[in-house]
């Protein structure tokens, strides 16, 4: 999950050396992230699908290999298309890489297991925002940024090869199981996916805004330095790691998946009101966004993506979850150039936040009157590890 994200990260803490080296515009670097998330979004009903048709350790190599590529293509860019075209690659496995892990967990996993399991996968993304931020900038002041990239590409390549050669295969499927899955296909998703997509719409809007511009904001806003702004977000990437494994911990253990998604909104909800409502005056508010961010804003997707594992068969899951990724990765596609144009627009930031908080609200309510007593269906209830 480090890998299948960690090229939307490297983009944006690079940003500095991309506009120097290669002579792009500021409005290029957010396209550019745009159309990762982009091709990530419209790619990952496809692979979602695909993984339910040719198992879960193909995926997750193929989701690695991806990884490696798209980096590797970065770190020789000679311009902006070639940068763009990086960012296709690697938007692939952004869309990817939730189905294929999912699916892994859901054959691999029993229940009872899988709420810690998901939480920690999830909080492969966050990693990528801490080790991002810890690494790139040194690698690529002491050896430059193309250099950066190649070693990232190197390490998720070694790690396909680590997990083709470590993880046992995927259990075969005779003529009538594979017969049986196509069926499943053909099946219509329970309405459940849809909604859990408008909800990962709105949460990925929310969001998507609140993490491309929150370091410009705390820098331009409220006057905190460079440093102080980029130790709140990785402070919010690290506390975030922890979020997602507790909240997905309690989703399968002591709250409903869907009670707990809607009231995880509404801290969501809480944060982008801070951002508004602060000022210079009480700028020291802003200290309790780490928390706020990593509960309201980055929690949530370990707890969607266990619902899927919950609530869909195996046969079903990777589906689910490309339809879930369309809505998250779309809405982090419109959210970021839109709150771009809207401050340089009108010169501040408070609009937007609003405008976030009000997404995340509606992903409360949404998720709050869903039907309950939703039970787990089509899990295999005590899936084995093959031999």
């Amino acid at each position: 999950m480090t890998a299948s994200a960690y090229q939307i990260f490297a983009i944006a803490i690079l940003a500095t050396y991309l506009i120097d080296d290669l002579g792009l515009s500021r409005a290029e670097i957010g396209l550019i992230g745009s159309v990762n998330t982009a091709v990530g979004a419209l790619s990952a009903p496809t692979t979602g699908r695909l993984t339910d048709r040719i198992g879960a350790r193909r995926s997750v190599v193929t989701v690695l290999i991806a990884s490696a590529a798209g980096m590797a293509v970065m770190s020789a860019a000679p311009g902006v298309w070639w940068l763009a075209l990086a960012a296709a690659i690697g938007g692939i496995p952004q869309g990817w890489g939730n189905p294929a892990t999912n699916s892994l967990i859901s054959t691999r996993i029993a229940p009872g297991a899988r709420g810690s399991v998901t939480g920690v996968k999830q909080s492969g993304v966050t990693l990528g925002v801490f080790l991002s931020g810890l690494t790139l900038p040194w690698m690529a002041s002491a050896f430059g940024w193309r250099a950066a990239c190649a070693v990232f590409a190197v390490l998720f390549a070694a790690l396909a090869g680590a997990v083709q050669f470590t993880l046992a295969p995927d259990p075969p499927r005779p003529a009538e199981a594979r017969q049986e899955i196509i069926d499943v296909e053909r099946m219509p998703l329970d309405p459940f996916a849809r909604r859990l997509a408008v909800y990962a719409l709105l949460m990925g809007t929310a969001g998507g805004a609140v993490g491309r511009f929150f370091p410009l904001y705390a820098e331009e806003s409220l006057g905190f330095s460079l440093q102080t702004a980029g130790l709140l977000t990785a402070l919010g990437g690290l506390l975030g790691m922890g979020a997602r494994v507790m909240a997905g911990r309690w989703a399968e253990t002591r709250i409903d998946p869907t009670r707990l998604l809607s009231l995880l909104a509404m801290v969501g909800t809480a944060y982008c009101l801070l951002l508004a409502v602060v000022n210079e005056s009480i700028r020291g508010v802003l200290y309790l966004s780490p928390p706020l961010n990593a509960v309201g804003i980055a929690a949530w997707n370990a707890v969607a993506m266990l619902a899927i594992i919950m609530f869909f068969s195996t046969g079903q899951s990777g589906r689910a979850s490309g339809i879930v990724m369309l809505g998250f990765l779309g809405g982090m596609s419109i959210s970021a150039p839109a709150a771009g144009f809207t401050v340089d627009r009108i010169g501040v930031y408070w609009p937007v936040w609003v405008a976030a908080a009000a997404l995340t609200t509606c992903a409360a309510v949404l998720m709050w009157f869903d039907s309950t007593g939703r039970t787990p269906g089509g899990v295999d209830p005590t899936p084995t590890p093959p031999d």
